[in-house]
């Protein structure tokens, strides 16, 4: 005889009672019966629940117990979180001060040493193309004082770009690294070899028409020639990367890493021609 079998009949009677039992509570808790009964049960959960609230705070060499109820909890949470947020924007604040410090510190040291008049602003935007490289400057009555083809320089008095445009308070600038920057170059090697510096090679940028009789070596320095218009000689732009020279041709060319990333630019100054 199979005893599997004859259990079933018990087995499906005793499922049916659990079943019965869990609806029979639902409905009385629908109707409320069981409220007499909730209650106290509730009041035992609340009272085990403030034991996982309470913290033990360290107070003059002891712990201090603080309990709290969920919505101080909340609120508690809440305030730290705020004031942890507020901590990072004020650690990034002045982590961008001291960078900024720093930057106009090295170009104070740099003007201390010449005798250029020079205006210094912040960069407040930036040309987002990818065939043209560029930022925004704002200057009160920038037309008045800074001519176009004038150089900017950031830290250290290295080259970073000429304007090209102004609008009232607006100062466009033309980074060294865009297609269509062309401005004199000059190695600082024993022949003091000059070439058109040119931009548009993506974050490296090439100096042209170096006579084919030059001797140029990797890590030269590339400065400015002075031979363009309001560009003054020996600001400092790059390093020679690479050489690109061939037989027969009248001119070798170089690719020079510049020494500042354009992303970076943040303060800049504007060499000027006049007096304000």
């Amino acid at each position: 005889m199979n005893v599997g079998y004859m259990n079933q009949p018990r087995f499906f009677r005793t499922g049916s009672i659990v079943l019965l039992i869990i609806m029979c509570v639902i409905l009385f808790h629908i109707l409320g019966v069981l409220t007499f009964i909730e209650r106290p049960l509730a009041n035992v959960l609340h009272l085990a629940s403030r034991e996982v609230y309470t913290l033990n705070v360290w107070e003059q060499d002891t712990f201090v117990p603080y309990t709290m109820d969920e919505e101080e909890l909340r609120i508690a949470f809440l305030a730290v979180q705020k004031k942890y947020r507020n901590a990072i924007v004020d650690e990034t604040a002045c982590t961008l001060l001291k960078e900024e410090h720093v930057n106009i510190k090295k170009q104070l040291a740099f003007f201390a040493e010449k005798e250029w008049v020079y205006i210094t602003t912040r960069v407040t935007g930036k040309r987002i193309d990818p065939f043209e490289s560029g930022v925004v400057l704002f200057l009160p009555d920038a037309a008045r004082v800074v001519s176009i083809g004038a150089p900017v320089i950031t830290a250290d008095g290295i080259f970073v770009g000429i304007v090209t445009q102004i609008e009232g308070d607006v100062v466009s600038v033309r980074l060294l690294d865009d297609g269509r920057t062309k401005v004199g170059g000059a190695l600082l090697n024993n022949e003091k070899t000059v070439g058109v510096v040119e931009g548009g090679f993506g974050k490296s940028i090439r100096m042209n028409f170096i006579p084919q009789h030059e001797n140029i070596s990797v890590g030269d320095i590339v400065v400015s020639s002075g031979l363009s218009e309001h560009v003054p000689y020996g600001l400092p732009i790059g390093t020679v990367e690479s050489v690109e020279k061939e037989p027969y041709q009248p001119f070798q060319s170089a690719t020079i890493t510049p020494l500042v990333n354009p992303n970076t630019l943040s303060i800049v100054s504007i060499i000027i021609e006049k007096e304000i």
